[in-house]
């Protein structure tokens, strides 16, 4: 039964020996900082990356990026402690299920899943880097039409929103971003849809309804592919009155908020990132 009703799960195909080697080659563990307690537990059925403070106030349920087919929880160590220690709160990164062995809706599931048991237990923001936003922002709309619990609120780092790979920034910022293509765009999200379509509501949020989505944190690089679905996104929750801020960093990386560490605008992205936990989770 599909009590999510997005659908039923698509069958997959093998990751290729490209992808696994890439794979292999992004499961690095960033360094934790001293003042967490850091586990491994199943939530829901998933496994999930969890770092807290000793009595945390509330809980950010970080998505990774890795466009749909990569990504490691304990990449994401530093950020989760740091943002555990100046935010008071616990943090967990699931490791969903991955693209193409496993296509839209699987990753979704997963994180439904976890939602559903995190927040029976207290306040949860929803975050998300690259795919992760986009995940974030799917989950939030999925709560809103099964009348779950909200989360308080969405951060969102270099979110990729809309899987359509048709804004201006990536030609603009073809030269200028690293980690992130056009092409890389295109194969990510093929692999990730299957049948669904790049406009689906849900697999390609940008394309859904934001009404009465939470308030919104989002962090971006002016240099980066994905600039345009951050500014549009954030457009499209002001005229439709949900609180939002926008961060634009100048000459910056893809999701640097979690890769640059010892970064000025890191720094202040994380305080900033810290500071709105605190405000929406009480």
């Amino acid at each position: 039964m599909d009590r999510w009703a997005i659908g039923p799960d698509q069958p997959g195909s093998p990751a290729s020996a490209e992808l696994i080697e890439k794979r292999q080659l992004s499961e690095f563990k960033t360094p934790a900082l001293d003042g967490v307690i850091t586990s491994e537990e199943v939530i829901a059925g998933v496994d999930c990356l969890v770092v807290s403070v000793l009595k945390p106030t509330s809980t950010l349920l970080h998505f990774h990026g890795g466009g749909f087919r990569l990504g490691w929880a304990r990449t994401w160590l530093n950020y989760a402690s740091d943002i555990a220690i100046q935010a008071n709160c616990r943090v967990v990164v699931p490791t969903y299920r991955l693209a193409p062995e496993f296509p839209y809706p699987a990753a979704l599931r997963d994180a439904l899943e976890v939602y559903e048991e995190l927040h029976a237990s207290g306040v949860v923001v929803i975050g998300g880097d690259s795919a992760g936003g986009a995940l974030a922002v799917s989950l939030a709309m999925m709560a809103r039409l099964h009348s779950l619990t909200m989360p308080a609120g969405l951060v969102l780092m270099s979110p990729w929103l809309d899987l359509s790979v048709t804004t201006n920034s990536y030609r603009d910022n073809s030269k200028s971003d690293a980690m992130f293509s056009e092409n890389a765009a295109k194969e990510a999200a093929a692999a990730y849809l299957g049948t669904v379509s790049a406009y689906d509501p849900i697999a390609s949020p940008f394309h859904g309804d934001v009404v009465g989505l939470p308030p919104t944190i989002i962090f971006v690089s002016k240099s980066e592919v994905l600039l345009d679905d951050s500014i549009n996104f954030a457009h499209s929750l002001s005229d439709h009155g949900v609180a939002v801020e926008l961060f634009v960093s100048e000459n910056m990386s893809h999701i640097w908020p979690v890769i640059l560490l010892d970064q000025d605008q890191t720094k202040d992205a994380r305080k900033n990132i810290a500071e709105f936990i605190q405000r929406v989770a009480i």
